[in-house]
């Protein structure tokens, strides 16, 4: 930026246009003119201010010849850009993010630690990657892929597979196993596909007994019959019952929130947290944690992070409950312990509930009816196994 002045400023432009020099951004100043030009402008702007008698000053300077004047004995600044490129640079030779895609059959983790296992996982040096020796290995140890591919862009290495079609679930018929009863109960229905039904709806049956039979009767008419053996398979509902015991305390210990709460920094190395700034007490507090985060570039983390925990403090407070209402607590766990158990394959038809009261405490004993799928496969000659979940209680006791 210059500030051209004196007597001759007309011959001074119509020289400087004659010479072409290129001014922008002008603007009158007192006597002269403020204007912008370039360096080679400004030389033959001199030329013509000396020629014509007027009086050129230069303002300002800009641009990146002026700004590195300006930065060039700065040895510091200079020693950290180059500090900074060389940091970039060794960082950019390292995989910082793995990414997985095309999995739906095969677990994520199962693929990451496989790959960390060849030597790709986040962190890892990208010059050590044989990227077709990995694709081949993952073939041979995953059956369930058809295709993999491995690739590199810039810290991001993203792994794509292809599984095979799921095979069919193969039924060996050759095999021969028997539907037995999982657990005492009253056949309400039973349905055979293969094999030969030993009972009907309303029989008794008791654990391990023979439903639906392998052994099966063949032939033509006007032949004789022969006896084979086949993989029977069905579904059989029955009536069963289970029995379930608890107890309830009258008197209890409960927690009144004081509505003080303070909140714990601690840094983190590994799993180990190390307090900075100790609260004042923690006795009598809930600790709730609020945030756990660890260094981290990408999918790599480092074992230096940072938490925060909230201390929830509390005072005991001694209470008591009535027998009805400890009948009605009971009763509301005694029958989601009865749902639990049959985890909605089966239905609860009824409860009954006994109670005794103590001067402490109530027991119930609850018996529910349930209507469940009692078969279960067993091959010939191998011992039903038992499901002790409660009591299950015997037909007729």
């Amino acid at each position: 930026m210059i500030r051209v002045s004196g007597f001759s400023m007309e011959r001074f432009l119509n020289m400087a246009s004659y010479r072409n020099v290129y001014f922008w951004d002008v603007d009158s100043s007192g006597t002269g003119l403020r204007m912008k030009t370039s360096l080679a402008g400004l030389r033959e702007a001199e030329y013509c201010a000396a020629k014509t008698g007027c009086t050129l000053e230069v303002l300002a300077r800009g641009g990146l010849p002026a700004r590195y004047r300006r930065f060039r004995r700065r040895e510091a600044l200079w020693i950290g850009a180059v500090v900074f490129a060389a940091v970039l640079y060794l960082l950019s030779c390292f995989v910082w993010t793995l990414e997985i895609q095309g999995n739906e059959r095969l677990e994520e983790e199962s693929l990451r630690t496989a790959c960390a296992r060849m030597g790709l996982y986040p962190g890892a040096w990208k010059n050590s990657l044989d990227m077709d020796a990995m694709t081949e290995e993952l073939l041979a140890e995953f059956h369930d892929l058809s295709w993999v591919s491995i690739r590199l862009d810039g810290t991001k290495a993203t792994v794509r597979l292809a599984e095979t079609i799921e095979a069919p679930e193969i039924v060996d018929k050759e095999i021969p196993c028997d539907i037995v009863a999982a657990k005492d109960g009253v056949v309400l229905s039973i349905s055979a596909e293969r094999g030969t039904p030993l009972v009907k709806p309303g029989d008794v049956v008791t654990e391990g007994q023979v439903l639906i039979s392998s052994q099966v009767t063949g032939g033509t008419e006007g032949e004789a019959l022969y006896d084979a053996q086949t993989a029977a398979s069905g579904r059989v509902t029955a009536k069963t019952w289970m029995e379930w015991s608890q107890e309830l305390p009258l008197t209890y210990v409960e927690k009144v929130y004081t509505g003080e709460e303070e909140t714990d920094h601690a840094l983190l190395w590994k799993d180990t947290a190390i307090n900075l700034f100790q609260p004042a007490a923690e006795e009598n507090c809930d600790r709730e944690l609020i945030s756990r985060k660890y260094l981290s570039m990408g999918d790599a983390e480092f074992p230096l992070g940072w938490q925060q925990v909230r201390l929830r403090y509390y005072t005991e407070e001694e209470k008591s409950r009535t027998a009805e209402e400890a009948k009605a607590e009971l009763e509301t766990a005694l029958r989601q312990k009865a749902e639990d158990y049959l985890r909605g394959e089966g239905v609860l038809e009824d409860m009954k509930i006994r109670y005794e009261v103590y001067a402490d405490c109530v027991r119930a004993t609850a018996t529910a009816e349930m209507t469940e799928e009692i078969g279960q496969t067993r091959e010939k000659g191998v011992d039903a196994g038992n499901e002790p979940d409660g009591e299950n209680i015997t037909v007729g006791e």
